[in-house]
């Protein structure tokens, strides 16, 4: 148990030397669900995610500092800039973590999409992308697709 300590210690010690994030970046966060959907724009589909972050999502209501946003892009695709990326609401608590929710009204083009959830806490700078990927089939075209940018800083993978 102490070794234990003492080496996460160290890490931590090693990552805030090194500049990297610390204490004060988010924990963990994931697309929640669904995994598979087809037409969500036409059908109102809502997609949820989770994000936890110690001692802002761990009170009650939505944690002060955090962004979530939603991206659709191309299957087999790194979440970046060139996907399109929503902006999420707070939805409810969950033990821990907040939830986080996007009903879709954005129409995509017919084809296939991957999506994932991705988390900022102010100040970081870094996005935390969710290692979890849906996948959305468009086959009707409910109407015209929205252009949409965003800040894109270093990403880091949630595994």
């Amino acid at each position: 148990m102490f070794k234990k300590l003492t080496l996460s210690l160290l890490a931590l010690t090693l990552v805030a030397a090194a500049g990297g994030a610390a204490a004060s970046s988010i924990g963990w966060g994931n697309l929640q669900w669904p995994f598979t959907t087809t037409d969500p724009a036409c059908t109102g589909t809502g997609f949820f995610g989770q994000v936890w972050m110690s001692g802002v999502t761990d009170s009650p209501g939505q944690g002060a500092g955090i962004t979530a946003e939603l991206g659709f892009g191309p299957v087999g695709s790194t979440p970046d800039a060139s996907w399109l990326w929503l902006p999420a609401v707070f939805n409810i608590d969950v033990g821990n973590n907040d939830e986080y929710v996007v009903w879709m009204s954005t129409y995509l083009p017919a084809g296939t999409y991957h999506y994932t959830y991705r988390y900022q806490f102010a100040g970081d700078g870094d996005w935390y992308v969710a290692s979890e990927r849906g996948t959305a089939t468009i086959i009707q075209n409910c109407g015209a697709v929205p252009s949409a940018t965003a800040a894109w800083g270093s990403v880091k993978a949630m595994y």
